[in-house]
């Protein structure tokens, strides 16, 4: 009996898809399926199995994409939503740096999540929702709402969190102690501000498109307010920061100048008496001052007079 190698093959990768597609809530309607970290030709036959654009899926395994969404003639949505989650290195993508992806899928019969990092949205979203609502009255549109909106709360603890970093560095700045502040603490709270505000921005037209080729329902209402929320905590974090180092630059100018005008007027108090001295050390063969029994002490005395009249010069015209 020969064994086929090629239907083991096939048999073995719809075992391993199995396995990976993970149905976190069903009913006789619909249900809500759920794949980690899939593999291209893994979300090739779930494309082929659900009818959804194939095209998608490169969107869904690109790691750095931003939020979009679009829908195709098959009645089936695609919405990519990036969720807050820092990663401790630095990238050159730093929306990669601050969050990663959710891809959804919304069919008629259907609604399939995909993502590549482990997150806790998906329990709270059964914990706040599913686990308190009649199975029969689950809505795939609730689950997309859940979903989503838990998606923009992650943004809220790392905005508070900068903006107490801000309040503890503005009280550094007005307080005297603004030399005790490093410029690349500013850097990394603008760089993290910057890559949040850049999301809730494309997350904002995303929901602006579903909100447009769906029903325009309040639950959709209210996560376009709730993403201009974040969107708006964000940039004023990004404002305040650039204010702050503003501020600090012009501190230290003015540390700086203040040190420039000490040394000018120390040296608009020495320049005259370097010249009487430069005068008198001259190496001439006649000097009458030299000979002359009070030539030491009037020297002396003109130098005084000339430090008192430009002390008190400097005084008149508030230079000290």
């Amino acid at each position: 009996m020969k064994i086929n190698k090629n239907k083991i093959n096939i048999f073995i990768d719809k075992y391993q898809l199995l396995l990976l597609m993970q149905i976190l809530f069903e009913t006789d309607k619909f249900k809500w399926i759920n794949i980690q970290n899939p593999t291209k030709q893994e979300l090739n036959e779930v494309a082929s199995q659900y009818c959804f654009q194939k095209l998608t899926i490169d969107d869904s395994l690109e790691p750095g994409h931003l939020p979009k969404y679009e829908s195709d003639d098959e009645n089936i949505s695609f919405l990519l939503v990036r969720f807050f989650d820092k990663e401790h290195r630095m990238l050159k993508n730093t929306v990669r740096e601050f969050s990663h992806k959710i891809s959804i899928y919304v069919g008629a019969n259907f609604i399939i999540t995909v993502h590549q990092k482990e997150t806790d949205i998906f329990d709270l979203v059964q914990k706040k929702y599913i686990q308190h609502v009649e199975p029969s009255k689950v809505t795939i549109k609730g689950i997309l709402y859940r979903i989503v909106s838990e998606t923009i709360k992650t943004y809220e603890e790392p905005a508070i969190k900068m903006d107490e970093e801000i309040d503890a560095l503005e009280h550094l700045i007005f307080t005297d102690d603004y030399r005790k502040i490093k410029i690349p603490s500013l850097y990394k709270i603008k760089r993290e501000a910057t890559a949040c505000k850049k999301i809730l921005d494309y997350t904002l037209e995303a929901l602006k498109e579903y909100r447009l080729d769906n029903k325009r329902t309040s639950s959709s209402q209210d996560l376009m307010e709730e993403n201009v929320k974040m969107l708006h905590l964000h940039s004023q974090i990004v404002d305040d920061v650039q204010n702050l180092l503003t501020v600090y630059l012009s501190l230290n100018s003015q540390k700086s100048n203040e040190i420039m005008q000490t040394l000018t007027v120390f040296s608009a108090f020495f320049l005259p008496l370097t010249f009487l001295a430069g005068i008198y050390g001259m190496n001439f063969d006649y000097m009458p001052e030299l000979n002359h029994k009070l030539g030491y002490p009037i020297c002396l005395l003109i130098m005084l007079i000339i430090v008192i009249f430009i002390y008190f010069w400097f005084k008149k015209k508030k230079y000290i």
